[in-house]
């Protein structure tokens, strides 16, 4: 195991947490951090679009037909 000694170079201040995090964000670059797979995305907004389609064709075909129920008393 790693010596961790209290000298001045081993302290973790804030200035380091800040640089860290920012790497993991993707922050500390100047542009933004490109999409990795550009096909998940359109493949998930493709699906998306299909299913939003299919609801809103559903709602209408079946406002179309009506069921008349009748009930008779005996």
């Amino acid at each position: 195991m790693a010596d961790r000694g209290t000298d001045e170079g081993t302290r973790i201040g804030a200035a380091d947490l800040e640089e860290s995090f920012s790497r993991l964000t993707g922050e500390s670059d100047e542009n933004p951090a490109p999409i990795q797979r550009p096909g998940v995305v359109v493949g998930a907004v493709a699906a998306s679009a299909l299913l939003v389609a299919a609801f809103l064709l559903g709602r209408r075909l079946g406002r179309k037909k009506s069921t008349f129920v009748e009930i008779v008393r005996v």
